[in-house]
C-alpha cells in the first residue's frame, strides 16, 4: 500500500508539472482546425469560408492575400557560444488548387516578419512579399517558407515545385523540391 501510495504521489507530480509545462507553452503556441471564427489579420483578397476554409486569392489575375496571427509571437532563445539561436516548428496542411489545371499560380509562403504591411508588394514570382526594388534588402526582416510552384530563373530555383527557405530574399539559402507523405501511398 505504501508503495502504491508513493506511485500515486509521483504519479500525481508528474501530472501537475506537466499540466504547468503544457500550460506555459500555451502562450508561445496557437492551433487552427479550420478558420472559422480563427483570430487572424486578412488583407487583400484574402478571406475565411463559412466551413473555415481559408482562401488567399481567388480566381482574379495579379492579386494578393494575407492571413497573418494578429499578435506578436514569442520564440524560444537559447544562447550558445555567444550567439543567439531561436527555434520553431509548424505543422500545416494545404492545397493550392489552380483555376485552370494546367497553369498553376506562383505559390505560397510562410512568413514570419515584424509587420503584416508589405507595402508595393507584387504578386507573381514576388509572392505579395517584395517588388523588383525591395527583394533582397537587409531592412526587410523577414524570413519565409517558400512553397513554390513556378519556376523563377531570377532567383535560382531549382525547379518548379519546390520549397525554399528565403531571408529577406526569395533567393533562397536552402531549397528542396517538394513532396508529401501519404499513409496509403507512401512518399511522393
Amino acid at each position: 500500500m505504501e508503495a502504491l501510495l508513493r506511485s500515486l504521489h509521483f504519479l500525481l507530480a508528474l501530472f501537475i508539472s506537466l499540466k504547468h509545462l503544457a500550460l506555459a507553452q500555451e502562450i508561445h503556441q496557437f492551433i487552427c482546425h479550420g478558420f472559422t471564427g480563427a483570430n487572424l489579420s486578412l488583407n487583400g483578397m484574402a478571406s475565411v469560408h463559412p466551413n473555415g476554409l481559408l482562401e488567399l486569392t481567388n480566381t482574379s489575375k495579379q492579386q494578393i492575400g494575407h492571413a497573418f496571427f494578429p499578435f506578436p509571437f514569442h520564440f524560444e532563445s537559447s544562447f550558445s557560444n555567444n550567439s543567439r539561436s531561436l527555434s520553431f516548428s509548424t505543422n500545416f496542411v494545404f492545397a493550392m488548387v489552380p483555376e485552370t489545371p494546367t497553369r498553376g499560380g506562383h505559390g505560397i509562403a510562410f512568413t514570419i516578419s515584424p509587420s503584416t504591411e508589405f507595402k508595393g508588394a507584387t504578386a507573381t514570382q514576388y509572392l505579395g512579399l517584395f517588388n523588383s526594388t525591395t527583394v533582397g534588402l537587409s531592412s526587410n526582416h523577414l524570413l519565409a517558407i517558400e512553397l513554390d510552384a513556378v519556376r523563377s530563373p531570377e532567383f535560382r530555383d531549382i525547379g518548379d515545385n519546390h520549397v525554399g527557405i528565403d531571408v529577406n530574399n526569395l533567393t533562397s539559402i536552402q531549397s528542396a523540391p517538394a513532396s508529401y507523405f501519404s499513409e496509403h501511398e507512401g512518399g511522393k
